[in-house]
């Protein structure tokens, strides 16, 4: 006995832990807990420093942010705790309703069911023989004649399907909120940049991508009209390769990733010297360095860094400006640093030597560069699906609310009843009116 009313205590509290996990009351509070989460991770901005806190937010605040971790709310682990509450809510509710949902859609609907009712949604009584063409008129056109306990009646239902609806909007809201979490995990956002006849390998992937061609299309007001980006998309894994274009509003797609034309810049190449002797050549892009380190176990260390390049340089009270997107007189903005400091900052025309000692630098060949942002995000589709389940839930459950109607024959007159648990006053309304049209126009 006492091993039995152990049982049945656990069984009880499981029962209440289930009804609690699984209550519409708990889905409500987290999502308003996490859409105030949202807004605040949308208001504060994410992963600062706390100086840039306390410039905005002040000293006290701006530790209670970083204390609560609002300076990353969507990885924080409350966060991370509030969704896995609402996919345990929502798994709950999917699971434990689906019995009940299933059992009332196929056995919930019949006339036994409806005799039952202690308060049908609206009583009428037509004239007699005019029954059938009410119902039709109510949208039962085709009611079929049963008989209960010796008495005549017509029966029919519709818009059955609309007990999923309920069901189905808790099953999307279910994917879709795993199809975030799954999206945050294996979703890929980087970029790669270069000019034309580079090849680039998009980090931690077998993907590189081989720059065939850029072009960047103006206006006669030299403003961009489009970008245009030759790609060849290399597989390394497989050795396979695709060729296409990338351009503004249209990405090139490929392996599951899309490529999109997102901005670009100038580039221009660096050589460098000791003496006559060529020690190192590549192509530089604005705000990259070259460095030159125990050049000849000299311990030289100089870098050379291009801040900025104007295609059309003209100086300013402001500092330097470009009158124009062409190669008409171009220069470079560059910074150079001996062992960590700086130690001369100029504007370098193309050709120009940079000294330092027995080192020179020497800027050439400016042209664009564009920069390719790599994105791919797997659980896409299932967002999607989960959002057409939403869809189809909140149609069900809202434009096909289940009714049913049953006419009762007595003697010299026909009774008609109708039930619905969703729109009850609408259902009864419309009977209502149809009703007085119909004894109106007889």
């Amino acid at each position: 006995m006492w091993a039995a009313g152990l049982l049945f205590g656990r069984t009880r509290a499981l029962k209440k832990i289930l009804r609690v996990f699984s209550s519409m009351r708990l889905a409500l509070i987290l999502l308003g807990l996490i859409m105030l989460a949202c807004v605040l991770g949308g208001i504060i901005p994410q992963g600062a420093l706390l100086q840039d806190y306390q410039n905005v937010f002040g000293d006290t605040f701006s530790r209670v942010i970083l204390f609560a971790g609002l300076d990353r709310v969507f990885t924080v682990w409350w966060f991370v705790l509030l969704i896995g509450l609402l996919l345990v809510n929502l798994f709950l509710c999917s699971l434990i309703r689906f019995p009940s949902t299933l059992k009332l859609y196929r056995e919930g609907f019949n006339l036994s069911n409806c005799l039952l009712q202690k308060k049908p949604s609206f009583e009428l009584s037509v004239p007699a023989g005019s029954s059938r063409d009410f119902l039709k008129k109510l949208g039962f056109k085709k009611p079929l004649f049963q008989t209960v306990d010796g008495v005549h009646y017509l029966y029919q239902s519709r818009n059955r399907l609309g007990v999923w609806g309920s069901w189905l909007s808790h099953l999307g809201m279910l994917v879709i909120v795993v199809g975030f979490a799954l999206g945050q995990l294996l979703h890929v956002d980087t970029s790669i940049y270069g000019v034309p006849g580079q090849t680039k390998q998009v980090e931690g992937y077998d993907i590189a991508v081989q720059i065939d061609a850029f072009e960047i299309i103006l206006r006669d007001d030299h403003t961009v009209e489009q970008y245009i980006a030759d790609l060849t998309i290399h597989h390394l894994k497989d050795n396979t390769s695709v060729k296409g274009q990338s351009k503004v509003n249209h990405p090139l797609q490929a392996y599951g990733m899309s490529f999109l034309q997102n901005a670009t810049g100038w580039a221009v190449k660096v050589s460098s010297f000791k003496g006559e002797e060529l020690l190192d050549e590549r192509i530089i892009c604005a705000g990259e360095s070259m460095e030159l380190k125990d050049l000849n176990e000299d311990h030289t260390d100089l870098a050379l860094v291009v801040h900025a390049f104007y295609p059309d340089v003209i100086m300013t009270p402001a500092g330097p400006r470009t009158k124009s997107p062409y190669l008409n007189n171009p220069a470079a903005l560059f910074s150079l640093y001996y062992q960590g400091k700086l130690v001369g900052q100029d504007l370098a025309g193309m050709g120009y030597d940079i000294k330092a000692s027995d080192y020179r630098f020497v800027l050439s060949s400016p042209q664009p560069y564009t920069l390719i942002q790599i994105v791919s995000d797997p659980s896409l589709p299932l967002v999607l699906a989960g959002g057409v389940l939403m869809l189809i839930g909140f149609f069900l459950a809202f434009y096909l609310r289940p009714q049913q109607v049953w006419v009762r024959y007595e003697e010299g007159r026909e009774r008609v009843y109708g039930y619905t648990k969703k729109g009850a006053d609408l259902f009864s309304d419309k009977a209502a009116m149809l009703l007085k049209e119909m004894n109106t126009t007889t």
